[in-house]
């Protein structure tokens, strides 16, 4: 069953006995994961990347797609949790974690999971902005880390996540993890307490998803995932919590075999908000400059069609006819810049004016044309900045034909099994250092693209009988 998130929006559903018979859905043979163990400030921590990913260290690429499980117990993942896992290894994404002991959420606890996340993100070459996945008392480390630092969450997942102190441990139990009396603990309540604390979580827009089973004796529901979502909801957050009838705190297999939590893990994950810094102007590393001062690597797209683009003094113009180049390398994951400058034209055809596009895999375009001074009512998907006649821009940030403009792209590609397609590609877009497209989810190709299907494709720029201009062109794998 699909979930589809909403401003002010709760789902609630009930789950009976009869859920855990159903068939958990085919995850296709993988080859073995790599497991990395990690000591980070002291800590016991670990790194299990999916087979598609490249190898961290020196070869690692930029903006892995990762989910942080906590807590980090021994032999992960349990019987119970290999599928899940699995499942989240298929569509290309890592699980990472850190043990903090019994910390409880505590400041100390949570200074560590910062210094986790820096060294991940630093070294190891993973995203900005993972999806959480808390079980049990994982809830109170996680959501505690979560909502200092809302702008690093793609989303939160909880399998009969600890939202609440005083419903466990209780604070005489937890007061020595904060270095507190219990006194001092209860008083510090609002400072402390996940379920006090979930303002700045609605207020980044992080969306949530619980399973909790309502005969949880050792997590009640009520105190728990109950009160989270009904706080949640007030607060303008979105939401959805599944609860499992007659279920309590244990292993069954409908826990961890919840199509819907997968789903919503994977998509959070696979987010492109959070991949691009745009006022860090720096060339990546390990990108491939396509266009850069000293040259082009880009190559015509059609072998047995004379090739017109030019290239001179570090900008390349694109061919008075209808030829296109496109990228050596074909890519799935990617962040890329380009800087272009359209052609002044003249005629009646505000479509022909400047006229050509990035098209992402061949099969995605973003459009490229003289649309400046064209009023927002009367802006059409087709003009520039457009998904093409899928998606305006979000905002209007055209300059004149002959200045300079950028493109800032995120994108991850659509996850198939098979020949199936079970996850849409996804796409943030700036335009001029502004936001134009906001981790927009691709339903499909766009125009004249080629058909979705699971392999890579080069990145094109489309000859469109305008002379068109680029320069400062640099892709990086993520």
């Amino acid at each position: 069953m699909p979930i589809h998130f909403c401003s002010f929006c709760l789902l609630a559903l009930v789950v009976g006995q009869a859920w855990s018979q159903l068939p958990a859905q085919a995850v296709e043979k993988h080859q073995v994961v790599t497991t990395e163990k990690l000591v980070v400030a002291g800590r016991r921590a670990f790194l299990m990347m999916p087979p598609a990913v490249a190898p961290s260290g020196s070869q690692q690429r930029g903006g892995i797609p990762w989910v942080w499980y906590a807590p980090t117990l021994k032999g992960l993942p349990s019987t119970a949790e290999k599928w899940m896992f699995d499942q989240f290894f298929a569509a290309g994404i890592a699980i990472a974690g850190i043990d903090v002991g019994e910390s409880y959420g505590s400041p100390v606890g949570r200074r560590i999971f910062g210094e986790f996340h820096s060294h991940l993100v630093a070294t190891r070459g993973m995203a900005v902005q993972p999806c959480l996945l808390a079980r049990s008392r994982g809830g109170l480390m996680l959501y505690n880390w979560a909502v200092e630092n809302p702008v690093r969450v793609a989303g939160i997942a909880g399998i009969y996540p600890v939202i609440n102190l005083l419903s466990y441990p209780g604070l005489a139990r937890a007061s020595g993890a904060y270095e507190m009396s219990e006194a001092a603990l209860a008083a510090a309540l609002p400072q402390h307490n996940p379920i006090d604390r979930l303002s700045p979580l609605a207020k980044a827009k992080v969306p949530i998803y619980h399973i909790h089973g309502d005969k949880d004796r050792v997590v009640p529901f009520a105190d728990n995932s109950g009160a989270l979502m009904q706080r949640y909801r007030k607060l303008g957050g979105q939401v959805t919590v599944l609860t499992a009838s007659g279920q309590g705190h244990n292993m069954w297999q409908g826990f961890f075999q919840d199509q819907d939590l997968v789903d919503f893990v994977i998509s959070r994950a696979r987010t492109t908000k959070g991949i691009i810094d745009i006022a860090d102007k720096a060339v990546p590393r390990n990108a491939v400059q396509c266009i850069g001062p000293d040259g082009s690597l880009l190559v015509p797209e059609k072998s047995d069609v004379a090739c017109q683009w030019h290239f001179e003094d570090g900008v390349l113009t694109a061919s008075p006819s209808w030829d296109s180049v496109v990228t050596k390398a074909s890519y799935q994951d990617f962040r890329m810049h380009i800087e272009f400058n359209v052609n002044e034209s003249q005629g009646d055809n505000a479509e022909a004016k400047g006229n050509s596009g990035i098209y992402i895999q061949q099969r995605y375009e973003l459009q490229i044309l003289d649309s400046f001074g064209i009023a927002a009512e009367n802006y059409k998907a087709s003009y520039c900045g457009s998904l093409y006649r899928l998606k305006k821009p979000d905002q209007l940030v055209n300059k004149k034909a002959g200045e300079w403009q950028s493109y800032d792209i995120a994108f991850r590609a659509p996850v198939f099994k098979g020949k199936t397609k079970v996850h849409n590609a996804r796409i943030t877009a700036y335009q001029n250092g502004q936001l134009i497209h906001d981790d927009y989810e691709l339903p499909r190709k766009t125009g004249a693209g080629q058909p979705e299907a699971p392999a890579a494709r080069p990145i094109k720029l489309q000859g469109h009988h305008n002379q068109v201009r680029f320069r400062n062109f640099w892709v990086q794998s993520l």
